[in-house]
């Protein structure tokens, strides 16, 4: 029987400033095993099959609602997936009771071929350490034929689709797609104490099979403090070259 947990409500706008935190993938994932902590806040369906599809297809789109079933207006601090392959958007994040909104759904096929089982996990300000709400996606991605002509950039046996990150200066994620071309697995990263002031690099999926695909995703949040940044230069690590062969230039428009 799922418990209820009863706690004072805030203001949404406090809720929404003060509570929203980063939560670890480790975290997710034990959390998406767990129970949510209410049945107010409910995904309309709670599970989504979008069958089989193609590794290069592009990305898959779906939609459901979200309903709050129970008496009390309820906020949603965030709103996490246990792959970031997979992305849900909620139009309001202020749900009131007996209300529904609509949630977008976004999966990344490529560099994830085989049996998909993913959840997206939301949490409100009923708790910080049990989902509020959990939908479940599955599927099958089957695998592409091998893409390397797409990939004109090459760094060691990284191939990418362009070298050239160019930002427009606003906040904004950018995924570059990229190829393992050689024969043994990639698990690469970014230096982080050389990535021009506000970006952030990650790469999916974490470890790249040979002649896998996936993307490196490149986020950019512009801080007052770094008015005025041109951009520079992403080292990635894990390719066996020397610094100055495994950059990646990014460009930040004016």
């Amino acid at each position: 029987m799922r418990g209820v947990v009863v706690v004072t409500m805030l203001c949404a706008v406090q809720l929404l400033s003060a509570q929203i935190r980063i939560i670890p993938q480790e975290v997710v994932r034990k959390a998406a095993e767990s129970e949510v902590v209410s049945d107010a806040l409910q995904f309309r369906p709670n599970s989504v099959d979008f069958g089989t599809i193609e590794e290069m297809s592009g990305v898959w789109q779906g939609r459901v609602e979200l309903r709050n079933e129970g008496a009390d207006t309820l906020a949603i601090t965030q709103i996490k997936t246990t792959c970031g392959c997979l992305r849900a958007e909620v139009a309001k994040r202020v749900v009131a009771p007996k209300e529904t909104v609509a949630v977008a759904l976004k999966y990344y096929p490529r560099g994830h071929a085989g049996k998909v089982k993913q959840r997206v996990l939301l949490y409100t300000n009923l708790s910080n350490e049990k989902p509020s709400a959990v939908l479940s996606l599955t599927g099958v991605v089957t695998a592409s034929e091998d893409r390397s002509d797409d990939y004109p950039y090459t760094r060691g046996v990284l191939r990418l689709r362009q070298d050239i990150v160019r930002l427009s200066g606003a906040k904004e994620v950018q995924r570059i797609a990229i190829m393992n071309g050689g024969s043994t697995v990639l698990k690469l990263a970014a230096d982080a104490n050389l990535l021009p002031k506000g970006v952030s690099i990650r790469f999916e999926p974490a470890v790249i099979a040979p002649k896998g695909e996936g993307d490196m995703v490149v986020e950019y949040i512009p801080m007052d403090e770094v008015s005025g940044t041109k951009g520079g230069k992403i080292y990635i690590q894990g390719l066996n070259l020397p610094p100055r062969q495994s950059t990646i230039s990014v460009i930040v428009k004016d």
